[in-house]
């Protein structure tokens, strides 16, 4: 297997794999698009770039098992609101408290499903006025089949995050988003296939036209889809499409991997990540190291850059957490990133949340940052 990223020998220890940006084949995403220089400048200045925020309410009618933004005491069931969520006017000054500590992204993954939020265009918008890029995690099918919306999300200047488990097996895409359960949803939905209906206007609307590409699938690698990966990958390069190829995350419902169904080993993982690095050196001329936790494309840079925030206000280092570090209704976001910068110094772009949870089920995480 071939090393890790190549890291740079300096104090900020940042790998050469941010300065692949301009390929035209999805290998990072609008908003995920910071040079090895950029980054540097961010550490030297401690400035805050990439966070993720739940800015929408828990609400979401799906039923994914692996929701790493549920409660693991809810680990079946619909995502509800819950009490003490931020309110709109506490999520408004969030976004303002991250731009004055100089973001030039934010994550919205949740806290349910953001385009639901009765919130959700008062919120984009005012990301989008103070020049910052959303980048939307989300389902598709409840709001991204309708062309007038999403137009309106590619005009305001937004990255979609689009989830994508399978692009042939549609029992499986089904399963997925009802609890590994092989039924028919409540909603009465064929995700599958109303999913492909939101891809295909996404493409249409030229999501995928831009460099770096407002375009990425989320995609969690397991057992079902371990032989597929390596043709969705294929398929993301053709149509520049970034890809957010990653293993469970050990927080939320899948807290505990050993109960889900499908989880494979960071060999396993690693073993499809070698593979994408050698498609994308061999087919598409991209020459990149083998590393974690994203395969075949830019190491992760919310943990370095950003924080996690929850949607009732607690602060996390990064989604994988379960501790919080603060909350925002007792201290402010400016203090909790101060006051945490020793954490981040010692950040070296992987993932420390998925490395503690291999090495407390017995795996061998020596090949891991």
């Amino acid at each position: 297997m071939k090393p890790l990223y190549s890291y740079m020998v300096n104090q900020t220890n940042i790998p050469g794999e941010f300065d692949i940006i301009k390929t035209e084949k999805g290998f990072t995403m609008k908003g995920w698009d910071f040079t090895r220089a950029d980054l540097a400048e961010a550490v030297k200045a401690d400035r805050m770039l990439n966070p993720t925020f739940e800015l929408a309410s828990n609400v979401c009618p799906w039923d994914c098992d692996f929701c790493f933004t549920e409660d693991p005491s809810n680990p079946k069931g619909l995502k509800k609101r819950l009490n003490l969520e931020m309110s709109l006017e506490e999520r408004l000054k969030l976004i303002n408290d991250a731009n004055d500590l100089g973001v030039r992204s934010i994550n919205i993954v949740g806290a349910g499903e953001p385009t639901i939020d009765p919130n959700f265009w008062q919120l984009m918008e005012h990301i989008s006025n103070k020049a910052i890029t959303p980048i939307v995690y989300t389902e598709g099918t409840l709001r991204l089949t309708d062309e007038e919306f999403t137009k309106r999300l590619y005009s305001i200047g937004a990255t979609i995050v689009l989830k994508v488990n399978s692009l042939e097996n549609s029992e499986y895409q089904n399963a997925v988003v009802n609890s590994g359960e092989r039924r028919t949803h409540p909603l009465k939905i064929d995700y599958f296939q109303k999913r492909n209906e939101a891809l295909q206007i996404l493409l249409d609307l030229g999501f995928n036209k831009h460099d770096p590409t407002r375009l990425a699938f989320d995609t969690i690698i397991c057992r079902e889809n371990y032989d597929e990966v390596l043709k969705l990958h294929r398929y993301t390069r053709d149509n520049n499409i970034f890809v957010l190829a990653v293993g469970y995350l050990p927080t939320g419902r899948s807290s505990n991997l050993d109960k889900i169904q499908g989880a494979i080993s960071p060999k396993e993982l690693l073993e499809r990540y070698q593979r994408m690095a050698e498609i994308d050196e061999n087919e598409y001329g991209i020459k990149h190291g083998v590393g974690y936790p994203y395969g075949g494309g830019v190491p992760c840079s919310i943990r370095g850059r950003g924080l996690h925030v929850k949607i009732q206000g607690d602060v996390m280092l990064c989604p994988g957490e379960f501790v919080p570090i603060g909350n925002l209704k007792t201290e402010s976001l400016k203090d909790i990133w101060y006051r945490t910068k020793e954490e981040r110094i010692k950040h070296n772009w992987g993932c420390p949340p998925r490395i503690v949870d291999w090495k407390q089920r017995g795996y061998d995480t020596s090949e891991l940052k």
